[in-house]
């Protein structure tokens, strides 16, 4: 294997955490190595939704595990996701610093319908037939996936709040191995999945589909297990899984019926899978689900590859978003263009990385009027508003945060207290790409295409200051004025601006 051409991803589930190594192999991977261990990270939830202590040992014994098989593998090509419940918990930052130092990587919290979008991505890569719809549904420990598309292209996606060990937790866990009472707890499990997809249903039915594909754990369990008790021939059927959900309560529950094809730490947790599987296939008439062995790692890779192929999802996003609040192109291009050459001026001395810094800001800057969209009062906090709460395709929660302060803060006071809540790293860095954001925005309040090519800046340590001859800032007085002001305003955040004559 050459070190160059490994890949790395770790899908930090709500049941399991798994990791994979593969490598490009034509259009498609070639699996390297792989792991799979079982944390049971959404039940280790309190009541105050922060992981418990023991919770957060198990989970970063996995980590450490990971960090061993990943010596091989380059650190740009590792990528970390985290799914509903580190998008639930409270205290995730605490796991998500800590396993940053032993995988080297920061964990990249995504949201429902990006981690959809990776979903179809691997299903996609693996089936023949581009020209088929297809629906794939991913059921998960905290969340079920719903996407449908042609191709390589999802056109449907949602996440819902429902999977195995959440609704092993509400409704069968407390239910035993009583016959009738674990009856009352599937029925009751499969009518809620069906009442939380009632608002969906006819938007997916009127999209379509020549087949359903099912991944990740439940789905390739119920398959295994329909095989086993000799229902089916190990694809999923409404009518088998039934039947197999008849068996299961008359036993007293899966762990009595001692399944050979699922691990005792699957047997914990199935039950409530098959109950959310079974209200997804009544409430949207699937008859026939095809399990399938790619999951959300696996999209995860070929996000990776589909990246350094220029593959770009986030500048479709960017340009959906542009086309939608109706951004002013060019003044977005100049703001642009002004903080590429500002950044290019202070990236040594800030210590700034072109990868990931020069990128947030360059989409800051594409977005930082997203708000006039909305109204032109108060718009950058409309900006703000959309970036944090939409789910953008292509970019991780803390990306969509990052973007969100940036637009808010691009003019007007500074809130220092906003920033508070990031890492001390995170948040020196984000501050200073946001001064260069409001130099940018400040130097075309006028909107007019005019040249910059007199002003120079100049860093030392973390202060900035703006170079102009007195003949330009002369005929630029209202430009001068917001210099002026800008340096109070900056002070906020120890970030210094002066304009010299």
């Amino acid at each position: 294997m050459q070190k160059d051409q490994s890949y790395a991803a770790i899908d930090l589930g709500s049941n399991s955490f798994h990791m994979i190594v593969a490598e490009p192999e034509g259009s498609s991977i070639r699996m390297i190595d792989s792991l799979r261990v079982s944390t049971r990270l959404g039940a280790g939830l309190d009541q105050q939704k922060n992981l418990t202590p023991e919770t957060l040992e198990r989970a970063l014994e996995a980590m450490a595990l990971f960090a061993e098989r990943l010596e091989e593998v380059p650190t740009r090509n590792i990528r970390a996701v985290g799914t509903n419940t580190l998008r639930r918990a409270r205290n995730a930052q605490e796991f998500m610093r800590v396993s940053e130092e032993l995988i080297g990587v920061p964990i990249e919290i995504i949201s429902g319908r990006e981690e959809a979008r990776l979903i179809y991505l691997a299903v996609a890569h693996a089936l023949p037939e581009p020209d088929r719809t297809r629906l794939i549904i991913d059921i998960g420990g905290g969340s079920t996936e719903l996407v449908i598309g042609t191709g390589l292209e999802p056109r449907l996606m949602e996440s819902v709040n429902m999977g195995c060990v959440s609704y092993s937790q509400r409704f069968i866990d407390e239910a035993g191995s009583n016959e009738k009472s674990l009856e009352r707890a599937l029925k009751r499990a499969t009518v809620e999945a069906e009442l939380e997809l009632q608002p969906l249903v006819r938007a997916y039915q009127d999209s379509g589909w020549d087949e359903a594909i099912g991944c990740s754990g439940t789905i390739k369990a119920a398959g295994k297990m329909l095989a086993e008790v000799g229902l089916t021939d190990g694809t999923v059927t409404r009518d088998g899984l039934k039947r197999l959900l008849k068996q299961i309560t008359r036993a007293g529950g899966v762990g009595a019926m001692n399944f050979e094809s699922i691990s005792s730490s699957r047997s914990q947790v199935i039950t409530g899978g098959l109950a959310v599987l079974y209200g997804v296939m009544r409430a949207l008439s699937i008859n026939r689900v095809r399990p399938s062995t790619l999951a959300l790692r696996e999209g995860v890779i070929f996000g990776m590859i589909g990246q350094k192929e220029h593959i770009d999802v986030q500048s479709e996003t960017l340009a959906n978003l542009a086309s939608r609040f109706s951004i002013d192109i060019a003044q977005a291009e100049r703001v642009e263009d002004t903080s590429r050459k500002l950044f290019a001026k202070v990236a040594d001395a800030w210590q700034l990385d072109e990868q990931r810094h020069l990128d947030l800001l360059v989409w800051a800057a594409k977005l930082h009027e997203l708000g006039m969209g909305v109204a032109h009062t108060q718009y950058h906090k409309h900006g703000a508003y959309i970036l944090e709460n939409s789910d953008l395709l292509g970019f991780t929660r803390a990306e969509q945060t990052a973007l969100a302060l940036l637009v808010r803060y691009h003019r007007r006071k500074i809130d220092a207290e906003a920033f508070d809540g990031l890492p001390d790293h995170v948040r020196e860095r984000l501050q200073r790409l946001l001064s260069l954001l409001r130099l940018a925005a400040l130097l075309h309040r006028s909107r007019l295409p005019s040249s910059l090519d007199e002003l120079d800046v100049d860093v030392s340590e973390g202060r900035i200051t703006v170079l102009a001859p007195k003949e330009w800032l002369d005929a630029h007085p209202l430009t001068h004025a917001e210099l002026e002001s800008e340096t109070d305003r900056l002070l906020r955040v120890d970030i210094r601006l002066k304009p010299l004559q």
